[in-house]
């Protein structure tokens, strides 16, 4: 069974390739689809294909091959989903069956932790590894009906939506425009002068939108207050689940919600269009929230549902004696690409 590259691949067949993916993983992950493959197009990363068979089934996993220096080539398994120890047993077999210069395969699954899951890793020879993807994030329940979906909120949420309403708050479904998209980067930049954090450049965000897009699975949303546009988010779609993939904001007027307003007026129209979960992103580990610097982001996020979802630890499965100098030298020179680039390795 050969690796074959996506890339140039035709519409059919990119179409074709995400109803193998969603049917197989299940609450398949927008990494492992078409568009994410294109949005890699001129990056380092190279997007391959494989199918792996599982008692007798195939296993679509889509990786991405880039070359370490003084290690070789590593392939990464982004996101991938729908994994029990019996894909762990048929991924590891596979995995050595790869060409010499791949030293290591990084796999990053999309599910909740699961002790017999991270054990059937451990026991096949894989390694703990840093993460690319966050650990921690808040899966919105978008299943039942709309009342049942709201019932599963914290008060705070439903409290704050509906002062938003009363005040005048607005959402619009924008479309993706020169201006719109200006706007997008504006408030992600009022965002990174905000609070110091790490963001990617503009063009990585713009090649993710222009791709998206044009595939028809991603869409711009604003929160209007007092004739301004306040709060803005980009949201993908792959299959039945959605992420709240980017967003940006003025300094928030603590009165207005207009947040809280933007996520429901999300969720209500997801939740027309059949999508189940909708995932919020990144929160900070539980037992530390109260001393992160995005505590305010674990309050918002977490007001959705219940509790924040653990997911799975990355692994990597050493191939060659090569692996030794990636784990010595690895995340050294991840963050001189990051500092001379201005944009992360993975």
């Amino acid at each position: 069974m050969t690796v074959i590259e996506p890339a140039a691949a035709r519409p059919d067949e990119a179409e074709a390739w995400d109803a193998e993916v969603l049917a197989a993983q299940a609450r398949a992950h927008y990494m492992q689809s078409s568009a994410w493959a294109r949005t890699r197009e001129g990056s380092p990363w190279t997007a391959l294909r494989d199918r792996i068979d599982v008692d007798g089934d195939q296993y679509p996993v889509q990786l991405f091959a880039r070359k370490a220096p003084l290690a070789g080539t590593l392939y990464h398994a982004a996101r991938i989903a729908g994994v029990t120890p019996a894909h762990v047993a048929a991924l590891t077999e596979r995995a050595r069956s790869y060409p010499k210069h791949v030293f290591a395969v990084k796999a990053e699954v999309f599910q909740a932790y699961d002790e017999r899951l991270v054990e059937a890793f451990e026991a096949a020879g894989w390694v703990r590894t840093v993460s690319s993807q966050y650990e921690h994030a808040v899966m919105v329940d978008l299943s039942g009906s709309l009342d049942e979906v709201a019932a599963r909120f914290k008060k705070r949420a439903r409290n704050s939506y509906r002062s938003a309403a009363k005040q005048g708050v607005t959402i619009d479904e924008v479309p993706m425009t020169p201006e719109s998209t200006a706007r997008m980067h504006e408030l992600i930049d009022a965002v990174r002068e905000r609070t110091g954090g790490y963001f990617r450049p503009h063009s990585y965000f713009q090649r993710i939108w222009d791709v998206y897009d044009d595939e028809g699975q991603g869409r711009f949303f604003y929160a209007t207050y007092e004739g301004e546009t306040v709060a803005s988010a980009f949201v993908i779609r792959f299959g039945d689940t959605a992420w709240y993939k980017d967003a940006g904001s003025q300094r928030e007027n603590p009165k207005s919600f207009a947040p809280y307003a933007m996520q429901w007026a999300i969720m209500q129209r997801l939740h027309a269009e059949g999508v189940t979960g909708y995932e919020l992103a990144n929160v900070p580990d539980p037992a530390e929230w109260e001393t992160s610097d995005i505590r305010g982001l674990y309050v918002f996020k977490t007001a959705w549902a219940p509790e924040p979802v653990r997911y799975m630890p990355s692994f990597e499965l050493p191939l060659n004696g090569r692996y030794r100098l990636w784990q010595k030298a690895g995340r050294y020179l991840r963050a001189l690409y990051t500092r001379r680039t201005r944009d992360a390795w993975y």
